[in-house]
């Protein structure tokens, strides 16, 4: 008969994983330290999660969600036509405000997941992928000229969104002694220079 698999066991290995995974890093991560943590044996582990990337996921599913949240929130608040007249850049300054507060929120909040996240590469594509939905949209949303479905456009933003997660990496990694105000205007500022830069491309994208 098969043994019934108990909830609390569970949480038990994903709060051991979560200060496995925050120290060691997923590579270095040790199924078998996990399982010493959580005081049961490396077999019984496996009976709830069947690799580390499975229990990764576990771990770390909300705070992708979270954050993906924020940014297609935005995404689908957007307007759909943005004049010169509008101000392009004070459009954005709102959205950037609130993006800077709810990225400083689940930092404040699930430090170890969201520094475990970014530093997992697989898990870290996924917020690239978010990312660049928004970089997408505000380039379409921006400028009428620009062919989405072209390929150097598509590189365009895939770039523009590794470039902004790379940044983030960093000030996250060095911001661990920062109040969440500071890192709010941290992020704040290092997105809307992004801002910046997409709206200096206004005479070479609606070139003619």
């Amino acid at each position: 008969m098969a043994q019934i698999l108990k909830p609390e066991l569970r949480e038990s290995i994903i709060k051991s994983a979560r200060h496995e995974f925050y120290v060691n890093g997923f590579e270095g991560a040790s199924m078998r330290n996990i399982a010493k943590a959580a005081h049961m044996t490396v077999g019984n582990l496996y009976r709830y999660f069947k690799n580390k990337e499975d229990l990764a996921d576990a771990l770390l599913s909300s705070t992708i969600d979270k954050l993906d949240k924020i940014i297609t929130g935005e995404i689908n608040n957007l307007p759909v036509n943005i004049s010169k007249e509008q101000g392009r850049s004070a459009e954005f300054d709102s959205r950037i405000r609130r993006l800077s507060m709810g990225f400083a929120h689940v930092f404040e909040t699930e430090r170890k997941e969201f520094l475990t996240l970014i530093r997992h590469q697989r898990m870290a594509d996924q917020v690239v992928g978010s990312i660049k939905k928004i970089m997408t949209v505000m380039v379409e949303r921006w400028f009428s000229q620009v062919d989405l479905f072209d390929r150097r456009t598509d590189m365009i933003t895939s770039m523009l969104a590794s470039s902004v997660f790379c940044g983030l990496v960093r000030l996250f990694e060095d911001s661990q002694q920062s109040t969440q105000e500071e890192i709010e205007w941290m992020i704040m500022t290092y997105l809307n220079l992004f801002t910046l830069m997409i709206s200096a491309g206004e005479l070479h994208y609606e070139k003619k």
